[in-house]
């Protein structure tokens, strides 16, 4: 089992809809941080998707806020060589590793 985080840009304050969703990647017992690539048109890498968080709000599948700070430490504690990569695992066609991260090109949940 695993949590999901998202950014949820033009979010109404009035009813919570969110004009856009764009899924972090997610974060499973046992395993390091799987980032999702979202085809690259936010980020290419780690210290490209730092920048692009860090004047947004983080959320988790709960809809719990994550600091972008609480994100990021969060990532680092899983970024450990005893949790497995699932890109350096599996190595599907659309999974990558970058700079040692896993990263999503695919659909996950």
């Amino acid at each position: 089992m695993g949590t999901n985080y998202y950014i949820e840009k033009d979010k109404c304050v009035t009813c919570g809809h969110s004009e856009q969703v764009i899924h972090l990647g997610k974060s499973s017992g046992g395993w390091q941080f799987s980032f999702q690539y979202n085809g690259g048109r936010y980020y290419h890498n780690v210290p490209e998707m730092k920048l692009f968080t860090a004047d947004k709000v983080i959320t988790n599948e709960y809809g719990e806020i994550i600091s972008d700070k609480a994100f990021w430490e969060m990532v680092d504690l899983k970024q450990v060589p005893e949790n497995l990569n699932h890109a350096g695992k599996y190595q599907k066609e659309r999974e990558m590793v970058i700079d040692g991260y896993s990263f999503s090109d695919g659909e996950f949940c």
